[in-house]
Parts: C-alpha cells; sequence; structure tokens
C-alpha cells in the first residue's frame, strides 16, 4: 500500500492557523510507529493537470502571491507545497488503479478550491485534479467526501461532468454554507450539530448505495477528521471506532480507492482515528451477498 507524503508538507504554516503542520505530522507519525505503508516521495503536479480543474487566473495568482483571503494566508512558496500535494492526489490515484488501494498524506488541503477561486483554507483541489486526470484515463469515477465540512470547490468542478459523480457527508450550518440540496451529478447529505457515528453511518450507506449503482471503476475519498468529537472547528461526534465502520463499508464496494487528507485539526487524537479507517478500509474485503 503506497502512502503518497514528503517531508515538504510540514515547512509551511502561518502562526495561530488551525491547518498547521502538526496535524499531518500526527497521521504521519502514528502510522510509521505502525509499521504500515510504503512511503513514497511525490512530484510536483504539472501544469497542464491542474488545468484539468483550474483556470488558468487561478494558477497564476497563487504563483505569483497576489491574492487576499482571510482564511487562506498568502505564504511565500505556497504554489510549490500546493503543487506538490495536488501531485500527490494525482500519484494516489494512479497507484489505486494498479494496486487496489493508495493515500495522499499531504497539505494544503484541497476540496474547497473552485475552478476560479481559492479558500477554506484550499488554494488548489487535489480531488478535483486527480478525478479529472483518472476520467482522462477513460475511467467512471466517484469522489466522496467525508471533510465535516462540505467540498464546495470540488462540487463545482465535478458538476455536470460525463462519468463522474460527486458525494459528501457534512455538518449544516457549517462552512462554507453551501450543499444543502443534491442536483445533477452531485449528492449532498447534511448532517446537523451532534450528529452521532450511528446517524452518520445510516447516510454514509445511502451514499455507498448510489456509488453502487454508479458502479464507479475508482472510487476517490476525500477523508477529513474534522467529523472527531474532539475537533475544534465542528460539532460532529464521531469516534475512533466509527471510522473503521466507515473503511469497511467503503472496502465492501471491492472497487480501488484512493484517499486524500482534507481536514482535521486536532492533533492529539487524528492519528488514531486515521489509523482506525485505514485498518477498516483494508482489511479483507467481505464478499456481498444479495
Amino acid at each position: 500500500m503506497k502512502i503518497f507524503y514528503s517531508d515538504e508538507f510540514l515547512k509551511y504554516r502561518e502562526a495561530g492557523h488551525p491547518e498547521a503542520p502538526e496535524r499531518l505530522r500526527a497521521v504521519v507519525e502514528y502510522l510509521k510507529r505502525k509499521g504500515i505503508g510504503q512511503f513514497e516521495e511525490p512530484e510536483s503536479c504539472a501544469e497542464d493537470l491542474i488545468l484539468l480543474g483550474h483556470s488558468p487566473d487561478l494558477i497564476a495568482m497563487v504563483k505569483s502571491e497576489q491574492f487576499f483571503d482571510p482564511d487562506t494566508p498568502c505564504l511565500p512558496n505556497i504554489y510549490h507545497f500546493a503543487a506538490l500535494a495536488c501531485g500527490a492526489g494525482v500519484q494516489a490515484m494512479e497507484a489505486a488503479l494498479a494496486d487496489g488501494v493508495s493515500f495522499s498524506l499531504a497539505r494544503p488541503p484541497g476540496h474547497h478550491a473552485g475552478r476560479k477561486t481559492l479558500g477554506g483554507f484550499c488554494y488548489l483541489n487535489n480531488m478535483a485534479v486527480a478525478a479529472l486526470q483518472a476520467r482522462q484515463l477513460g475511467k467512471k469515477v466517484a469522489v466522496l467526501d467525508l471533510d465535516g465540512h462540505h467540498g464546495n470547490g470540488t462540487e463545482e468542478i465535478l458538476r455536470g461532468k460525463e462519468g463522474l459523480i460527486y458525494l459528501s457527508l457534512h455538518q449544516v450550518p457549517a462552512y462554507p454554507g453551501t450543499g444543502l440540496y443534491s442536483f445533477e451529478n452531485c449528492y449532498n447529505f447534511p448532517l446537523p450539530p451532534g450528529t452521532t457515528g450511528d446517524k452518520y453511518l445510516t447516510a454514509l450507506k445511502k451514499a455507498l448505495e448510489v456509488i453502487d449503482k454508479f458502479s464507479p471503476e475508482i472510487i476517490g475519498v476525500s477523508l477529513g477528521l474534522d467529523t472527531h468529537e474532539q475537533d475544534p472547528l465542528l460539532a460532529l461526534c464521531l469516534k475512533d471506532p466509527d471510522y473503521k465502520k466507515i473503511g469497511l463499508n467503503l472496502a465492501q464496494l471491492n472497487k480501488p480507492v484512493f484517499v486524500i487528507f482534507e481536514g482535521g485539526y486536532h492533533p492529539q487524537t487524528i492519528g488514531h482515528a486515521f489509523y482506525c479507517f485505514w485498518k477498516g478500509l483494508t482489511e479483507k474485503k467481505v464478499e456481498k451477498h444479495d
């Protein structure tokens, strides 16, 4: 199982910002202590691939560091980090097609970045670019967004695209205030604050039924661990064992899966929660029966 990760992802920060290197370091160190995964150094995403999801103007804006967003700091060399994270996502997709399951452990996250806009800690949309590249390879793709915030950028970029569906489970109300309704190839499952693991899993099973009916050739999972009961930015109430159940349910679809790390802002719990998800997803898959 390949994990695309670079120490480069730990080399930027904005003082006091919740999207800090400690959150990613906690996951990586936990997995390494467990001896899990074949860690691979990612390559920066080529600009022609980034253009699958983003406008030339957005790319130029991030490259030149000429933007302002209160949540998304304009940091030195930020295009380097964002393009590397985007490349990790594309390489994870390609590895999943070959090996069945793979992971991108990268920052910055991506699912709030739209075709022409950045925001919500996101500069380039790692998942959207990877999904569109999978389409370029002729694959039917389902994108399942399990971050606790709605992936408005991924939805915008993938909306109406043939051979692609987007599904999101997320808290409402919460940033960015979207994801209340389903339309076209986009399926939203808004959840109220206080949602417990049982209720979350009920919604997840509905989403997985949609995916199963669509019969994709690969599934991309935007995994945010801000759904955890300890997370400071949201009020969902998942516990560690719930993440294993999520992984187990995904595994039963028997499809190649690539996982891209998104949110999650409580470093003390994030490593074990990620491990629980990994364990569920990678355990021996159970054959489904009618």
